[in-house]
């Protein structure tokens, strides 16, 4: 299994994170996704074998939110 921290901008509620998390879930080779709104980060456990972080960080932008490669997030 691999983490991806993944910088993400546009949570804004409650209901952000959770979105965020259940869309990744969903996703072949996720394992477990946590969206933390106050840190406007993403944590994702996933098999490398079955997805990258390029799709994961794209089914995030699809659930309407920036998703950054590490290190290129907005300053908050």
């Amino acid at each position: 299994m691999n983490l991806a921290l993944i910088p993400t901008d546009g949570m804004y509620c409650d209901a952000c994170a959770p979105r965020i998390e259940s869309e990744l879930i969903h996703l072949t080779g996720v394992k477990d996704a946590r969206a933390f709104r106050s840190m406007h980060l993403t944590s994702v456990l996933f098999d490398a074998d079955i997805v990258d972080v390029k799709t994961i960080r794209g089914l995030i932008a699809e659930a309407g939110f920036e998703a950054h490669p590490l290190g290129e997030g907005r300053a908050h």
